[in-house]
């Protein structure tokens, strides 16, 4: 019994391995292609995921378009005619439209941008699509100074005295001699020079306070400076005739641009030609209400205004009615000597696409406010004689001196006022420009003084469109 029993014991068991083998197969092959379809599902939701990150980067390049469009010359932009394509690869593309609406306000615009995505490129319908809106504000509508710098303000070794209200400089005032003379009420520098003693006004020139002040209640200069006031007296110490806050916070203007589009629009008609700038003296402008665009209402110069693009003024008297653009450069060819009169007393802009250059310039006895903008760039035949830019150059004429203390020159690049002579009193209204550089002829006849009762406050200051509010309108595909 013992040796059966034990024989039995030890018989090996058949016919087990094979079923457990194919069940671990099976069991393994379930494994993997579970492995395998969440790999390829995962590798859509990533494909898809890259796709409609495009879609929205394409919808917020279409945002950023219509508000580099807001802040372009024409200042109006009512959306894309067709859809632009931002995008183009071997398998796909990427494409953008807008559509610019008014707000709540003049100061408020609506922009919608959609983006989309095309899987393959020749798709004829997007397969991903996202829209974002944003709401777009202008920083502020007015407040400018006499003297505005969105960099330096730099008085040259020949300037003997300069006299105005207020000065609001981005950079740094240089006074390049101890000659130098800046009398003012209020100076506002937002910047330093590259020195080491860090000067947001330097040199060797000389701070001095007005005899008596426009400003209500005021008795002293005041002086807000991000950095130093190197000139001595009075350096950084207050004192009987200064204010002085030095190392200070200053709020730095963001833009002196004035798109025409801000006191223009389509009621503003089209002449056809600029030969309203090309009779004779005394022009009237514009010769027939509301045809104020010359030769239309784009921008940049046009070859068909003038003589190539170049509008002679010679020293003809130009009455201005209305806001008026011109699509032009004024006395390019050869510097002129123009009077300009503004009819009305209520302040009156114009707009000019090209550079001017004055050998001098008038403004008629009893001519109301007029604002000159220039958008042109610096020339570079200037790049001597005004190292700082001279998109709106004021030169010398022997004969003639600048007698134009109802006109406002704004360049949207340099100023330059290059050994011009003035008259007796206040001789410009004021100066705007990227740089401003100021070599007048000392005392010859007589300084440069700008006139304190020009309305300077209706000159806009950081007049740009800036999105306030982003939204995702358009779920993810």
């Amino acid at each position: 019994m013992r040796n059966i029993f034990k024989a039995k014991s030890m018989k090996p068991d058949k016919g087990f391995i094979l079923p457990n083998i194919l069940f671990i197969m099976m069991f393994l092959t379930v494994i993997l292609f579970g492995l395998v379809d969440l790999s390829n599902s995962v590798l859509y939701r990533a494909r898809s995921r890259v796709y409609q990150l495009q879609a929205l980067y394409a919808a917020e390049s279409g945002a950023d378009a219509a508000l580099a469009m807001l802040n372009s010359a024409s200042g109006s932009y009512s959306g894309t005619a067709s859809p632009v394509t931002i995008l183009t690869a071997a398998q796909d593309k990427a494409t953008f439209t807008n559509t610019v609406s008014a707000g709540s306000d003049s100061n408020q615009m609506i922009i919608m941008a959609t983006g989309n995505v095309y899987v393959p490129k020749t798709a004829s319908t997007p397969t991903y699509t996202r829209t974002v809106r944003v709401v777009a504000k202008r920083s502020s509508t007015t407040t400018s100074s006499a003297i505005v710098s969105r960099n330096i303000l730099d008085i040259a070794s020949s300037v003997k005295t300069v006299t105005a209200v207020d000065l609001y400089i981005n950079g740094y005032i240089n006074m390049a001699k101890n000659t130098n003379k800046l009398y003012a009420e209020n100076i506002t520098v937002g910047g330093k020079n590259t020195g080491a003693s860090n000067c947001s006004i330097g040199g060797t020139g000389n701070l001095l306070k007005p005899a008596s002040f426009t400003h209500a209640g005021q008795t002293k200069t005041n002086l807000k400076l991000q950095y130093n006031n190197c000139i001595t007296p009075p350096g950084n110490t207050s004192n009987t005739d200064f204010n002085v806050s030095a190392n200070t916070s200053v709020d730095q203007i963001v833009s002196t641009f004035v798109p025409f589009g801000q006191f223009m629009d389509n009621s503003s008609l089209n002449a056809g030609s600029c030969s309203d700038w090309t009779g004779t003296s005394p022009l009237s402008i514009p010769s027939v209400p509301n045809h104020t665009h010359y030769p239309d209402s784009s921008s940049n110069v046009s070859s068909s205004c003038g003589t190539s693009g170049n509008i002679d003024l010679g020293s003809k008297t130009i009455n201005i009615s209305d806001n008026v653009h011109v699509r032009a450069n004024f006395c390019q060819a050869s510097s002129c000597s123009p009077t300009f009169n503004n009819t009305t007393s209520t302040l009156k802009w114009i707009f000019v696409e090209g550079d001017v250059d004055f050998a001098s310039v008038q403004t008629s006895a009893g001519s109301g406010p007029i604002v000159l903008v220039s958008y042109g760039s610096d020339p570079s035949s200037l790049s001597v004689a005004c190292p700082d830019g001279g998109a709106i150059h004021v030169g010398t004429n022997g004969s003639q001196t600048t007698n134009a203390p109802a006109l406002f020159l704004l360049a949207s690049n340099g100023l330059c006022l290059e050994r011009t002579k003035f008259s007796a009193g206040q001789s410009l209204a004021g100066v705007s420009g990227k740089n401003v550089y100021i070599a007048t002829n000392s005392g010859t006849p007589f300084d440069l003084a700008f006139n304190p009762t020009f309305p300077v406050d209706q000159i806009p200051t950081n007049l740009s469109w800036r999105a306030v509010l982003y939204q995702q309108t358009t779920p993810p595909n």
